[in-house]
């Protein structure tokens, strides 16, 4: 206990000691001469950690600007896909309106609202109805490459601002049709699936696979010249009276957005 006390007292006068010759001018070059490695590492050191500080916001500042950059380009290819997609709109609509053109028809653009995944669903709803003046029956019309104009399907239901389409694809969609190159007439017919059937074409007829089928205007429903589609094979009916062929159809029907309604209902009643 003796002991502790001994050096605790020491210690203080020690200190004072040191105190006292520091403040004192002969020494004052001694211990700043000793102490100037310390003062040096100190300042070092406060130099080293202001560095590593103002590196650091720096690297925070840029982070943060780098990250406002990629959400202005993410925001300008968000405009950018939007104008490009009116652009095409605009242009989509332009070449419809010169479906009516080539008719004495009015028409009615209309888009697609609804049109099931399932590619054996052949129906599809348009954002026009009655207060457009749609009617039941009505052709349903595309355009085909850049000119031509194909069938889509007809209006079987209508409503005051929907109406319901079914395609030439589906199995009660049927039209009277003819081959282009020879002239010779035949029933179209959907079968619920991508390609339709061509019936009823006369046996003595020279058409023949990659021939081009129109509506032939005699149904009273379409008027003629309409598109319909290609045929890729033809075969005997199990009769044996007539001729029949596989058609594949020329519009996309399945990956329309817009379609065109021709306001023209059959000239008799059916």
């Amino acid at each position: 206990m003796r002991k502790k006390w001994l050096l605790l007292v020491g210690a203080v006068f020690f200190f004072f000691i040191a105190f006292f010759l520091l403040k004192s001018d002969p020494f004052r070059g001694v211990a700043g001469f000793f102490l100037q490695p310390f003062w040096r590492a100190e300042s070092y050191l406060a130099s080293e950690l202001r560095d590593f500080f103002s590196k650091y916001l720096f690297l925070v500042d840029v982070k943060r600007e780098n990250q406002s950059l990629k959400d202005q380009v993410l925001l300008l290819k968000q405009e950018l896909a939007y104008y490009q997609e009116r652009e095409n709109l605009y242009l989509s609509l332009e070449r419809l309106y010169r479906v009516g053109e080539t008719h004495k028809y009015p028409q009615v653009i209309a888009r697609i609202v609804y049109k099931a995944v399932d590619p054996y669903i052949d129906q599809i709803i348009l954002d026009k109805g009655s207060k457009d003046g749609l009617l039941p029956q009505m052709p349903v019309l595309s355009l085909v490459g850049s000119e031509g104009v194909g069938l889509v399907g007809q209006v079987v239901e209508v409503h005051r601002s929907w109406s319901k389409v079914i395609l030439i694809t589906d199995p009660s969609f049927s039209a009277d049709v003819k081959v282009l190159r020879t002239q010779d007439r035949g029933i179209l017919k959907g079968k619920g699936e991508p390609n339709v059937a061509l019936e009823f074409l006369p046996l003595y007829s020279q058409a023949k696979e990659r021939d081009i089928l129109v509506t032939s205007g005699q149904d009273l429903l379409f008027p003629p010249g309409l598109i319909v589609g290609e045929m890729v094979s033809l075969s005997k009916d199990p009769q044996g009276l007539f001729k029949r062929a596989e058609v594949k159809p020329l519009v996309d029907i399945y990956n329309l957005s817009w379609v065109v309604v021709l306001l023209k209902v059959p000239e008799i009643p059916l």
